[in-house]
């Protein structure tokens, strides 16, 4: 059994060598121990740790994708769904004065196809529509 509190050792794993070396006398007169065996139980847990670290899971990141309509009349699975009445909508959300100038641009509302979110644009074509709400890139042509 450790004669080290596990609190005690985990501040210590953290420090660089001087002030490691302040840390552990300082615990090992709180502790009545020696220095020496409040240093062996350190080296015990890094020697113990570094041979079960694991690579970290691979995070897939949302793919960037461009949607394309080919003709105004026709809306294929592709193109952005339009909300008709965007005063349900609150489309205001970047309070910056960038983002108000923006704002007063926008006369157009679109669903994020990722996560439903009502995103206000305006008319200009392409632009790049970066959605707040679940962060995916998507740049829209038409």
């Amino acid at each position: 059994m450790s004669k080290v509190p596990a609190v005690k050792l985990q501040q210590l794993m953290g420090l660089d060598e001087y002030e490691l070396t302040l840390a552990i006398d300082r615990v090992a007169k709180e502790l009545g121990i020696t220095a020496e065996e409040i240093q062996l139980e350190l080296d015990s847990i890094d020697s113990g740790s570094s041979s079960q670290i694991e690579s970290p899971p691979n995070i897939e990141l949302p793919k960037r994708k461009s949607i394309f309509s080919r003709n105004k009349s026709s809306s294929g699975e592709d193109s952005p769904t339009f909300i008709s009445d965007v005063s349900n909508f609150r489309v205001s959300y970047d309070p910056s004065h960038e983002g108000k100038k923006r704002q007063q641009q926008v006369n157009q509302a679109i669903v994020c196809g990722n996560c439903s979110a009502p995103l206000g644009i305006p008319n200009i074509r392409p632009i790049k529509v970066t959605c707040p709400s679940c962060g995916v890139e998507t740049t829209y042509e038409t």
